[in-house]
């Protein structure tokens, strides 16, 4: 969920709250009901928002995953890739044993492995990947960038070649 998905749940689970222990509070006060069954009340009023608040977030949830399916109705190789088998830990695995030279991997969340996707054969759904996020390291230390690429699979998750260029 992004973060303005956040605001809807959490607007509504403070005006419940707040709602509901007004209410446990007025009634309370007014029928002079004992402390005991006012926290029944209010514990009652809390699973019944923890519970909506979950409902919320599942259908949120759902409709996210149809806003993404939507968004791969274009068909292209990445979305293909990543809606399938985008096999990246494979394609290092492979490339790391293929390496006959040192080298360090660059990741992180904001900048992936693969940063472009083509399609290889768009019949048998075979992506070819590129990146730009690992560093060979030579003698002396210095870390010199390098490009890959990875062929794969997206029906199967099948490595079909990887290596560094």
């Amino acid at each position: 969920m992004t973060e303005s998905g956040f605001i809807l749940p959490m607007a509504a689970g403070a005006v419940l709250s707040w709602a509901s222990y007004s209410i446990v509070a007025h009634v309370s006060i007014k029928r002079q009901i004992s402390s005991l069954r006012a926290i029944s009340w209010g514990i009652l009023g809390t699973l019944a928002l923890v519970l909506g608040v979950c409902a919320f977030s599942a259908v949120s949830a759902e409709h996210t995953t149809e806003k993404q399916g939507a968004a791969c109705s274009d068909n292209t190789p990445e979305c293909y890739a990543k809606a399938h088998h985008n096999p990246v830990r494979q394609c290092k695995q492979v490339m790391d044993n293929k390496a006959t030279f040192r080298h360090v991997w660059q990741e992180s969340e904001a900048q992936p492995i693969f940063g472009t996707y083509l399609w290889h054969d768009e019949k048998k759904r075979t992506i070819q990947a590129f990146g730009q996020q690992a560093k060979a390291i030579n003698s002396m230390n210095m870390l010199i960038p390098l490009q890959y690429f990875c062929v794969f699979n997206a029906n199967t998750g099948e490595v079909i070649a990887a290596s560094f260029e």
